[in-house]
Parts: C-alpha cells; structure tokens; sequence
C-alpha cells in the first residue's frame, strides 16, 4: 500500500554511503518482483533478521509493495527462541544477513525447524546447509530482476509488519502493525516533533523494534525526512555521526542517555546541531544533567506499548514525565475523546481490583495503577490489533471495566499520574522486567535455566541496582546439592539467550516455596534481592570484566550499593 515518489534527495545514509529515495524505490520494487516471481501471494508472512541498514528497510517495504507481511526477529536471539520467533507467524521464507550465518546455520540443524520454510540470505552465493537445503542467494535474484511496481493494492488496515514483544509473561509474541497503525504513529512524531523538510534524523536503535521503525522510519517512507542509520549502537560515536552528518533531530531508549553520559565529557560535547531528542525511558534524575551537558533545547518523552493503543505524550519537556493528559475536562468527554487512564490493580499480579459492583476504579493522582485504554474497532488510535497469536491477544483484554460488555487493553505497565495530569513510568506487573532497553521474560529465562540444570525448580526476577536503568535480572536455583558448576551454566546461557538476558546475580537455595496450585511466587525473593544482610543462600554476581559469576562479599555488595560496580 505504502508509495514512494522518485525524488533524489537523500532518504537513508549508511556508513557514509548514500541511498536517495529512488535507490529506495528501485530496490523495493525488485524486492517485490522476486517474490512475485516465486509465487508468493498477498497475505503471505516472510521472517527478517538483519541488523541496521538501507536493505531492512527495502526489504519490508517491497514485500509490503507485494502484499505481503514481514515479522522483524531480534537479532540478539539465538537456538530455541529465535526458532520459535519464526514459528510464531506463518513464515514462508527467512531472509537473514550472511554476516547472520552461523546463528542460521544453528538454527537450519535443530530438528525442529520447519523445512518447508524458503532459505534467502542476502548475500552472493546460493549454498546449502549441512542438511541439504537450498539457501538461495538474495543479491544475484534482484539483479536480475526488473524494477517496475508490482500491481498489488491494499487497503489501511492491511497488516504492513509484526514486531515481536515480549508482553507480560511468555516467550516473544508477534504483534501485529497495519498501515494504519504505522500511518497515525508516523503523523503523530512528524507534528509532535515539529519535523521540518530539512530536518535529518539519527537513529541508532535497531530497526526490528517498534522505535527504530515505526518512529523512525516512517518520518522518511511517509514524510522525505532523511535518516542517517547505524548497525550498532554506540556511545563513543553518537554525537561523531550527529556531527559529521548535520543531525539535527535524534532518537534515544533510556539506556542510550544513561550510556551517552557515561562518556567523559569533551570539548566537542555541544558541537552539534541536535536540537531535540525523542524517546521512552529517560529516566527523571538524568533529564537537566543530559540537557544542560549536550545543549539540547527539547526531550519529548512518551510511554507506548508496540502493540498498545494506550499513548502519551510530554510535549512540554516537563522533566521526567512520560505524558500528559489533561484533568480540565470531565471523565466523560475525555471518555470520548481520549479514554486513556490508571485503574487501581494488584501491583504484583497485575489483576484489577474491582469494587462491589465488580467493576474496576480509577486512580486518583499520587496512586500508582495499571494504564489501560478503551478498545474501539475500526478506529486506528483506539483499536487494539493484537497479536498473530489469538490466545494471546485474548489475555491483553480486561473487560467489564466501567460499564459492562466495554473491553480495554491492558497494557500490564504501572504509571502514576499528578493532580496536573502529568504521567511518570513506574514499573512492569507481571512477568516481565527491562534491562539495557530490552524487555526479558522471566518464563523464557527460566525454561532455558531449567534445561540446562535439570532444576526445575527455579525463580527468575528483576531487581534494582543502584545508577542503573530498570531492573537486572536476578535468578533463584534450587541446588540440594551444592554441585551447579556455575561457568558451565553461564557458558550454556550464552548459546540460548541474547546477552541482556543472563542473570546478573545468581542465588542458589535449597528450597524454593511452592503454592498449592504449582506456583512459585516471587513476592519474598524480590524483596530480598541480592541484600546478603538478609540471605543466607549463595548468592553470585557476574562480573562483565572477566566474565564469571563471582560470590557476593561484603566488599562486592558495598561497591554495588554505592554504584561503584559496573554491569
């Protein structure tokens, strides 16, 4: 559905080198061509897994020319939970990076890999895996392919894409993107930012989240904003690319401040021409240290899940806050035109707290609740698209909230609002905590413990440390025995998980509290953390330097505390 008009400004620039709109077209519409050619039909998922570059953006712009719909996998996933990334959605074809070919390769061995799924690497020799499996190569196919448009329409809410998002509990879930969706966010950035036609953006965060491309993106498939991308984030040579590009508009995570602060200062730090930074995550106590270090004007920070349709917005650059909604007018027109709000919840379990009429509550200012939003179909702002998985989407419904038969997503974060109407991020209910910008669930992490150690007895869970952004994971084992070898369970993780997701402490007990209804509640073990004044388990902490878990001392726990210990 999306068009891209044959203009030679600049559209994406990549280490340096140049792609204009119309390098973009072109390469999009052989995209679409190939798969055309091989009998790919609209409606039809392909899976993508790519770092930063001009061809992931071509790639799912020409699929989508041919109607078809592209699941973005995170890189950072390997062995059973990329494979079940791929098996989430009815993938057709994986198109990988060969710089991406040993993690495929892995995945082309495991037995349950479905073998009907087409092979693309995108690369310049077809080969085969040791299975015998066709791998065909992307780059000669588009070479000999023409560039005219494919004759296919689709109308707004097509799906364009699936991101996948981790939720509330669970292994990742693919969430579901229309052209709808990616349109109004799309417009949304471009007016909240005051975008103007000479405006370039940086964007360093990785394309496969709802970030880098439906906020980043889009301001150059919809608006000929010009987007300079890189493959990996980096700290040291943020403000180089700002600079050297004439950045004028950047995005950020949480992390990415915390990260571009950890740099000694410099001379240079001001030497740019970024007059604004958007995002999620700012965390309040860095917002006057960034803006007044680095020079920048504005902070536009918003809280939004990827398949949420519960949004907000701090337009005003109050600091800390992640949106506004305002408290003027009465519940019932805001019902109407922006029926955003906080219910009262069990802040631990996430479940709504309805009163004796079995209806949930609205929090008054100062309370912390769950941020839910009023489902209304055909509405793009309103409606909630869910996921690839019906189950799925089912459990991020509530239902009967103020009325009976209304239904809201519930969007599992907590948030408290101010007697202004200002918004602050509080937390994650539910199963999910976020560490180095990432979500991790606790149920992936303990299933992948869980075959290692043959314990299946195990408790995974966030914890706060000191100057650091959103919780590290922390990981209850149960060793009877006291025969966990430790370096070979790192060593094993590594294989299985993205690196933001191995536990940064490790507590081994000998006895794990479980429910009546097999359940092992966390409640205790967060408390307690990795606070040894209060254990008396074994408790390890991975030091990043020499890579090993190393027992928690006294003088290890200090250095933590004061936030002398770097994660």
């Amino acid at each position: 559905m999306l068009e891209i008009k044959k203009v030679e400004y600049h559209s994406l620039i990549y280490q340096g080198k140049v792609w204009t709109f119309k390098d973009l077209d072109s390469f999009s519409n052989r995209i679409a061509q190939t798969f055309v050619s091989a009998g790919y039909k609209p409606g039809d998922d392909v899976a993508l897994f790519m770092d930063n570059r001009p061809e992931f953006v071509g790639i799912w712009l020409g699929a989508a020319k041919a109607g078809l719909t592209t699941a973005f996998l995170n890189t950072n996933l390997k062995s059973s939970t990329l494979l079940h990334s791929i098996s989430a959605v009815k993938t057709r074809a994986l198109i990988y990076d060969s710089a991406l070919e040993s993690v495929v390769q892995d995945l082309l061995d495991s037995p349950q890999f479905d073998r009907s799924i087409d092979i693309y690497s995108y690369g310049d020799k077809q080969t085969h895996d040791g299975n015998k499996k066709e791998i065909k190569a992307l780059k000669p196919l588009l070479d000999h392919t023409t560039d005219e448009p494919v004759n296919h329409r689709g109308n707004f809410s097509d799906r364009l894409f699936y991101i996948y998002t981790s939720g509330t509990t669970g292994l990742p879930k693919a969430a579901i993107i229309t052209n709808a969706r990616f349109f109004v966010f799309g417009y949304g950035i471009h007016k909240i930012m005051e975008m103007q036609p000479n405006d370039i953006l940086y964007t360093p965060l990785p394309l496969y989240h709802f970030a880098g491309t439906v906020l980043g993106t889009s301001q150059c498939i919809l608006y000929g904003t010009s987007i300079v991308l890189r493959n990996k984030f980096s700290a040291k040579h943020f403000w180089d690319d700002c600079r050297e590009n004439g950045c004028t508009v950047a995005q950020y995570i949480g992390e990415v401040a915390r990260y571009l602060l950890a740099v000694p200062p410099s001379e240079k730090d001001r030497d740019h021409k970024v007059r604004c930074v958007y995002g999620n995550g700012f965390r309040p106590s860095l917002w006057s240290e960034f803006k007044n270090r680095f020079g920048i004007e504005r902070i536009v920070e918003f809280y939004g899940a990827t398949e949420g349709n519960s949004s907000t917005v701090n337009l005003d650059n109050r600091e800390g806050s992640c949106g506004f909604i305002t408290v003027l007018l009465p519940q019932w027109i805001l019902k109407k035109l922006y029926p955003v709000m906080l219910i009262r919840v069990d802040q631990e379990t996430g479940e709504p707290l309805r009163n004796e009429k079995g209806l949930c509550e609205r929090c008054k200012p100062g309370e912390v609740g769950q941020l839910v939003g009023l489902i209304k179909h055909k509405d793009p702002i309103k409606q909630f698209d869910g996921y690839a998985d019906n189950e799925a989407t089912k459990k991020k419904i509530i239902r009967n909230v103020f009325t009976e038969g209304d239904t809201y997503y519930a969007s599992g974060d907590l948030l408290t609002m101010d007697e202004l109407g200002y918004f602050y991020f509080k937390d994650r209910t539910g199963d999910t905590y976020r560490w180095k910008g990432e979500n991790v669930s606790t149920g992936e992490v303990e299933a992948v413990i869980g075959a290692i150690t043959n314990h299946a007895d195990t408790v995974v869970y966030g914890v706060i440390v000191p100057g650091n952004e959103g919780r590290a994971g922390m990981a209850a084992i149960k060793d009877t025995t006291g025969s966990l070898d430790l370096k070979d369970l790192l060593n094993k993780m590594k294989k299985e998980l993205p690196q933001y997701a191995i536990p940064v402490f490790i507590r081994l007990t000998s006895d794990i509290e479980i429910t009546s209804t097999f359940k092992m509640p966390k409640v205790n073990l967060k408390k307690e953390g990795y606070d040894i004044n209060l254990i008396k388990d074994s408790v390890f902490v991975l030091d990043s330097k020499s890579e090993e878990y190393k027992k928690l001392d006294e003088n290890i726990y200090k250095k933590i505390i004061s936030g002398e210990f770097k994660f």
